[in-house]
């Protein structure tokens, strides 16, 4: 299908995919490499080639790809130098840029009509200019490319919801296709009991194919909140919705058994609000099931338990220490920070390597270390124009189905935004590029009568 976004005309596309493979397989040959690694270029490039017939795929395929590899991100790299390496998700990065770039360039009419754009160039470009002062150049280098992934992501998905509006149902489809993947790691960890074990001993902890279970988690409120959308839709009553109460659920489930307690606040934000506006009976159906897994379920149970009255090596008291640790570093460069990405690198400076998980586990703290009081301040404007955007787009909207989605896609905000309160939600860029996605598909509903946004 040809798509009305096509970069470039099939002639130009077959040429330069026989040129490609060619040179992936003449480098193969000459420098002896992996299979593996000719896999992953021609892989590669056809993201690429899809991404230039038809932008739409192309750009689905990419976050679906990133998502379903997140956990192979920091096992894979091509080394540049002894001191510079490029990880599986630097060249996702590396590769979304530049594609995006080119998009961008061939609808640069439309970018300055797209919301946000401002706060989100200001804090990107605090983030580069740190480099001037950051202690370590290429990881600042590196964490600017990320946030810039993650900028241009929301820019081509909300063109592509302008040009497109049936791209949206695509998108969200494809979102929920993306969770086949992880859902099928996590009921093998499950079934087979090989879930991550943390540092207090507590094991069985669902990942799917994250590198960790909050990952894993946050991931996973993105998929119930679709679910949440295509359940009570003006279109279907809940009697005729019983597939996706069931996947609702199951998603449900699978993020109860990360057991992550950032996790389960996120999902009360979004359930329980979501159940005052709009349904209070399933709201009480919502508490009772967490009564019911409290009393129920002993891992549970401890999990809570240990929030109020938390024991020695519970991670409540370590993550008390590391945010009193931050601050203390945060203070020998208040206004400017040590630069951006360099979290971990300042930890090791300042604790040794030796010295254990060295993310800041709260993602305000992080920026505030990394970039001061400055990015600190420009972070926090991102994220509270997204909200107030948010919420006046909800309440200019008529129809009933596309008011649902964006109020959703609020609370998911809302909802991630407080379990990066505990968590590294911010640096997590596979959901962090799906969550954007969202929020660019709601802002791009026109405010005409007739929905935009269909059940999918």
């Amino acid at each position: 299908m040809k798509s009305t976004l096509s970069i470039v005309d099939k002639h130009t596309l077959g040429v330069f995919s026989i040129i490609g493979i060619v040179t992936i397989f003449i480098i193969h040959f000459i420098l002896l490499l992996s299979p593996l690694f000719t896999i992953g270029a021609l892989f590669f490039l056809f993201i690429i080639i899809l991404f230039l017939h038809n932008p739409v795929y192309g750009f689905i395929l990419i976050i679906i790809s990133r998502t379903s590899v997140d956990f192979l991100s920091s096992k894979f790299s091509i080394y540049i130098t002894d001191a510079i390496n490029l990880n599986l998700a630097s060249l996702f990065a590396i590769l979304s840029v530049f594609l995006y770039t080119i998009f961008l360039l061939n609808n640069r009419k439309n970018i300055l009509s797209v919301p946000l754009i401002i706060p989100f160039i200001l804090f990107i470009a605090l983030t580069i200019t740190s480099y001037l002062w950051s202690v370590s150049t290429i990881t600042t280098i590196q964490e600017t490319l990320r946030i810039t992934s993650i900028f241009f992501t929301y820019l081509v998905a909300y063109i592509i919801c302008i040009k497109d509006i049936t791209s949206r149902k695509t998108i969200l489809t494809s979102i929920l296709f993306a969770s086949i993947i992880p859902i099928s790691f996590a009921l093998f960890q499950l079934i087979t009991q090989t879930g991550m074990t943390d540092a207090t001993g507590l094991d069985g902890r669902l990942f799917g194919t994250f590198a960790e279970a909050n990952g894993f988690a946050s991931f996973m409120l993105v998929i119930i909140s679709i679910l949440l959308y295509n359940t009570f839709s003006q279109k279907n009553s809940i009697q005729d919705n019983k597939p996706q109460l069931t996947l609702l659920g199951l998603s449900i489930l699978l993020l109860l058994l990360t057991f992550s307690r950032g996790g389960w606040l996120a999902l009360i934000v979004l359930l329980g609000v979501f159940g005052l506006i709009k349904k209070p009976k399933a709201l009480i159906a919502f508490t009772l099931l967490f009564i019911v897994l409290f009393f129920t379920s002993s891992k549970i149970h401890d999990r809570i338990e240990d929030v109020y009255n938390p024991p020695a090596d519970s991670s409540i008291r370590w993550r008390i220490r590391q945010w009193n640790d931050v601050i203390e570093t945060w203070k020998l460069s208040p206004i400017y920070g040590h630069g951006g990405g360099t979290e971990i690198i300042i930890h090791e400076q300042e604790h040794s390597y030796l010295s254990g998980d060295p993310y800041t586990h709260n993602d305000l703290l992080k920026v505030m270390q990394e970039t001061g009081l400055i990015g600190l301040a420009l972070f926090v404007f991102l994220l509270a124009t997204t909200l107030i955007l948010l919420f006046k787009k909800y309440l200019k909207l008529t129809n009933k189905n596309d008011k649902l989605f964006v109020l959703i896609t609020l609370l998911l905000f809302l909802a991630q935004l407080s379990f990066g309160m505990s968590s590294n939600i911010w640096r997590g860029t596979a959901v962090e590029w799906i969550i954007w996605t969202l929020v660019a598909c709601a802002l791009s509903i026109s405010t005409s009568k007739d929905s935009q946004i269909d059940r999918v």
